[in-house]
């Protein structure tokens, strides 16, 4: 019976798009697909071919020790020897008419009669009829085998023929520059016999209906490639974009980030310019005077060239990794890249930290940086200046007067 109820009933039962597939190959390549005989193995038929001219007398014998020829799908597997004889009349070679006849040679026999010599019936494929009916039909003409040659244009090419109901007589398919050969001999008068005999057994031959299932099968294989590529394409561009329009975002975020800190020219006496000075951690070089610097919100210094780049890519400080924008209060939304800036609270209030601000931030972005100052605030010298007059003169001042400062300091 084959496979194809268990197909059936396991794709019914809701089984998988592979599993599916998986079935489709198996029933492709199956020995025993259901209705036809082409998955089953195919024997091949060696073909001893011999010449005669009768005028002469003269015997030619080829001997062929090739496969030749390949059994039909329902022929008998056996030998079987006679006198090649095509079909009567000119376009007569394809035998589909039902009244096509055979010259059949004749030999003498008893009390002067005449007797039928053992033929075969040497037949053109093609012609609009099956090879059923022209294996049948020279059943019915007497013959012992049928031997059918291919059409025109494909050289020695065989098939194995599917016949049903003309299984009585041996039929073999042989190519058609050979069955042409041998016809071309017939009709300058030469006799030609041929010998069959049971050749080699081979794997089985992939049939129509088989083909016609792995056809499907990797159609149905490519379509789900290519959909698959095309939605992971699509998903992927999809996120590129995502991407590069989040980076475009934070970008400009860092750039007013940026232009948010504070710069400051180095100047003679400075502590970063004394003896134990420090250097730029980006450079690696000592600083100078008159070097433009910018102070991060964590009150670390580098050079303005070297660390606006940076700044500009990684919104981080290099050495203690502090997020400047979350230091300057803008706040980046981590699923669809919106960006919330908080409202800048006022210059006495935005000075000075609050308990709780310290506790988030890092020891260092705490200890001297006003994460947001105003345009008009004094510069951070002046504030120190100031600072040092009122402890001059005994007067305490104003909390925020002294920015990023603490009382201990």
């Amino acid at each position: 019976m084959g496979p194809w109820p268990g197909a059936w009933v396991s794709c019914r039962c809701g089984c998988g798009f592979s599993r599916f597939l998986a079935w489709c190959f198996l029933l492709a390549l199956s020995p025993q697909a259901p209705g036809s005989r082409g998955a089953e193995a195919v024997w091949t038929a060696y073909l001893n071919v011999s010449w005669r001219v009768p005028q002469t007398g003269v015997n030619r014998t080829v001997w062929e020790l090739s496969e030749e020829g390949v059994y039909g799908q329902d022929s008998p597997l056996e030998p079987v020897a006679g006198v090649l004889v095509p079909p009567d009349g000119p376009g007569a070679l394809n035998a589909c008419n039902p009244h096509t006849n055979f010259t059949v040679p004749t030999v003498p026999g008893y009390w002067g009669n005449t007797v039928q010599v053992s033929w075969l019936a040497l037949i053109q494929r093609g012609g609009g009829c099956t090879f059923a009916d022209k294996i049948h039909l020279a059943y019915e003409r007497g013959a012992s085998g049928a031997v059918i040659f291919n059409f025109p244009g494909t050289r020695n090419e065989v098939i194995p023929m599917s016949h049903p109901g003309a299984g009585d007589i041996v039929a073999i398919m042989i190519g058609n520059l050979k069955g042409t050969k041998i016809l071309q001999s017939i009709q300058r008068g030469i006799q030609v016999t041929m010998v069959i005999e049971v050749g080699k057994k081979h794997g089985p031959w992939v049939n129509h209906y088989s083909i016609f299932l792995v056809s499907v099968s990797f159609f149905i294989i490519t379509a789900a490639t290519v959909g698959y590529f095309i939605f992971y394409s699509a998903r992927r561009l999809r996120n590129t974009r995502a991407q590069t329009r989040k980076q475009r975002q934070l970008k400009a975020d860092a750039k007013k980030a940026i232009g948010r800190l504070q710069l400051r020219t180095l100047k003679q006496g400075d502590k970063e310019i004394g003896p134990d000075g420090d250097s730029c951690a980006v450079c690696i070089e000592l600083y100078k005077p008159n070097d433009l610097v910018r102070i991060l919100t964590c009150n670390h210094i580098f050079h303005k060239t070297c660390v606006d780049p940076w700044l500009l890519e990684h919104r981080t400080c290099p050495m203690c990794k502090c997020d400047i924008l979350k230091a300057l209060g803008i706040e980046v939304g981590v699923e669809d890249g919106s960006v919330s800036l908080q409202v800048p609270v006022s210059n006495d209030t935005s000075s000075s930290a609050s308990p709780h601000e310290e506790d988030d931030r890092s020891e260092t972005a705490s200890s001297g940086y006003a994460s947001v100052q105003g345009t008009d605030e004094p510069p951070l010298e002046e504030h120190v200046q100031s600072a040092s007059k009122h402890y001059a003169e005994g007067q305490v001042p104003h909390k925020g007067s002294i920015v990023g400062h603490s009382p201990a300091s």
